[in-house]
């Protein structure tokens, strides 16, 4: 800053002005502003890739545990279907009259004087058309 004086006992600050423009300073001042806008954009591409891949292992998780739930509910299911069909078995297991049938047929037990005839179960029957 260049201070002027007046007539008067009051000093004027005034800036100094440059005879002629750097020309090599303006273009060290736009590399120095292209290499900052260039490192911001590479921090700024890194920052999301981090995390769009962190995104993506997110969703990848959420979709096997939901598979995996998927599952679960299948066997549960099964599981249950089963344990009503054995309760159904037990609780048939106590009528005395499905207790004898059962025992006849999976055991091949027989009352004294009672024939057992076994037959195939595939029988095949063929017509005959004239």
């Amino acid at each position: 800053m260049e201070v002027r004086k007046l007539n008067s006992n009051v000093s004027v600050l005034q800036p100094k002005k440059s005879k002629s423009p750097n020309p090599n300073r303006n273009n060290y001042v736009k590399k120095v502003h292209r290499r900052r806008i260039a490192m911001i954009g590479i921090i700024f591409a890194i920052i999301l890739i981090v995390f769009g891949v962190q995104i993506f292992n997110a969703h990848r998780t959420y979709a096997n545990t939901m598979d995996q739930i998927e599952v679960s509910k299948q066997k549960l299911s099964k599981q249950k279907s089963t344990q009503s069909d054995l309760k159904l078995e037990v609780s048939q297991l106590h009528d005395t009259n499905y207790l004898e049938k059962y025992i006849r047929q999976k055991y091949m037990y027989s009352k004294s004087g009672e024939q057992i005839y076994n037959l195939p179960d595939d029988v095949k029957t063929t017509t005959i058309q004239k």
